[in-house]
């Protein structure tokens, strides 16, 4: 949580200084090259400060898998932002790192994607959602990759059937990644359960202990149920550890 403030403040100092690069150009009435340096460094900046951010959302998984790909998305923000930087301000521009900026981006936006989709998912998910996030990482990974094959200039010239297959693709990838969420806020939207019930949207232990504290009430009573001097005492005890459980288990 502290990386991703720190990136999140990146983003807005990059916002700041973007804002101020193009509002001192409008004041001196006209925009020079290093002015659009700046601005597009101030943005770039931005940028990839979110898509590693949500690269950063995965550092502190328990599965080694989702860590590894947390630590590449951010690996791949940063090598784009540093190939931004020697594209931009150098003179003349060399078009070589132009294109291996392009596609490091590509991949970055990949994966940082894939990261969104992965932070998203719930134990509580439908089969149906959970194939829109699979679907969704693997549209997301196949579109990048066929965006970078010409630029990094391994293919001349796109057939139209080829383009339309790539926006139609691209179009699944927005409807698969849009779903997710939708889906999953109507599923919440059901009718409540009935009391006692668990709600598995609730985290695993937490249920568990919630169920061991209610059937721990309910051997107290039934051992204590021919106490008379204190009977009362230990129902209302033990109402009260149910009253505490139920908080979790609704």
């Amino acid at each position: 949580m502290t990386l991703r403030r720190y990136l999140g403040w990146l983003l807005v100092g990059g916002l700041v200084m973007a804002a101020l690069a193009a509002s001192g150009a409008i004041v001196e009435g006209s925009f020079d090259d290093n002015d659009w340096k700046v601005i597009g460094t101030s943005l770039g900046f931005s940028i990839y400060s979110a898509l590693a951010s949500a690269g950063a959302s995965l550092r502190l998984r328990a599965s080694e898998r989702k860590q590894q790909l947390g630590q590449w998305t951010m690996v791949l923000a940063a090598v784009a932002f540093v190939l931004l930087l020697a594209w931009v301000w150098p003179e003349p521009e060399d078009e070589t790192i132009a294109r291996a900026w392009g596609a490091v981006s590509l991949a970055a936006l990949a994966v940082s994607h894939a990261c969104i989709v992965t932070s998203g998912r719930r134990p509580t998910d439908t089969e149906t959602v959970s194939l829109l996030a699979t679907a969704s990482i693997v549209l997301g990974v196949v579109d990048a990759s066929a965006a970078i094959l010409p630029v990094v200039d391994l293919v001349d010239d796109v057939e139209d059937g080829l383009a339309e297959l790539f926006a139609v693709m691209v179009i699944a990838l927005l409807l698969t990644t849009v779903l997710q969420p939708i889906l999953r806020k109507l599923n919440r939207s059901e009718p409540a359960p009935a009391p006692g019930a668990v709600n598995c949207a609730v985290d695993a232990p937490v249920v568990r202990l919630a169920q061991d504290v209610l059937e721990a009430a309910d051997r107290i009573e039934a051992m204590n149920a021919g106490n008379a001097g204190h009977g009362p005492d230990i129902r209302r005890e033990c109402e009260r550890l149910r009253q505490v459980a139920r908080q979790y288990t609704r």
